[in-house]
């Protein structure tokens, strides 16, 4: 019997929208439309582009977020066999050269893997960290003089009751637009998790940055979430953080040496 070709199909369209507080209006955080074929697929639409993963189990979002990109994207990846994905996506960022008056095509790579059961790593590549949504270069209204690239790479080690990911997001050169202090802006994250039971985990957290603007140099705390049934879920969290000398602030411009953190997350699914 002879084998016949998997045709396209209709993989899935999304739509999250998500409300902004400071604009008071109701936006798209992702609206994606994608296709598939044998171990191939094609996604377009405003969605989060494959560079980082950002892994945390806290409330408070880890402090190499600052490399998270979103934008309006055609993206193609292939899945080898459950074990490794390829991916590569073409967008048009958010930022320009001082002397052009049009934006050019950006893109980001990334390849991930599964070494055995337990252990997954993973690299990937952003063409121009001008175009996160950090916008490192606000203040310039995202123009530069010359293009920084970013890299990204995690390690994943988990087991049945167990998880512990390593990830760092970094600029590969200095933004000439930036102080001299924080123009190469670089963070890393390791956690550890342990889930007890289906309705409570806890996890610790060590985290630094260096030049990452008004960012403690090294952060760490616990956090504890509880699960009740499928629908509801709360997460608490503690973070002390100690910062560079002279180079944070805070509410009344006062230099930072220290802080404490305290989040709580209630989350209800429908």
């Amino acid at each position: 019997m002879s084998a016949t070709a998997t045709p396209w199909s209709f993989a899935k369209g999304e739509l999250i929208l998500n409300y902004d507080t400071d604009t008071d209006r109701l936006e798209a955080d992702e609206a994606i439309a994608s296709l598939e074929y044998d171990g191939w697929e094609f996604a377009y639409g405003r969605q989060y582009l494959p560079f980082g993963v950002y892994y945390s189990h806290f409330a408070t979002g880890p402090l190499l977020e600052f490399g998270e990109t979103r934008d309006v994207a055609a993206a193609l990846s292939y899945d080898v066999h459950d074990r490794a994905d390829l991916s590569l996506s073409v967008y048009r960022g958010q930022g320009q050269k001082t002397n052009n008056s049009g934006s050019n095509m950006d893109w980001t790579l990334a390849t991930e893997a599964w070494l055995n059961e337990s252990v997954s790593l993973g690299i990937s590549y952003l063409s121009d960290l001008a175009d996160a949504d950090s916008d490192l270069l606000a203040d310039t209204h995202n123009r530069y003089e010359r293009r920084v690239p970013a890299l990204s790479g995690y390690l994943l080690w988990t087991g049945d009751q167990f998880e512990v990911t390593a990830e760092v997001v970094g600029a590969t050169r200095a933004f000439r637009e930036l102080e001299p202090d924080r123009n190469q802006p670089l963070a890393w994250n390791l956690e550890f998790a342990n889930f007890l039971n289906p309705h409570l985990d806890w996890a610790l957290r060590l985290e630094g940055s260096r030049e990452l603007d008004d960012e403690p140099k090294l952060r760490y705390g616990a956090s504890v979430s509880f699960r009740a049934g499928r629908y509801g879920s709360l997460t608490l969290d503690y973070l002390h953080s100690s910062f560079r000398h002279n180079f944070a602030t805070g509410h009344n411009d006062n230099f930072l040496s220290h802080g404490n953190e305290f989040a709580a997350q209630l989350s209800i699914a429908f």
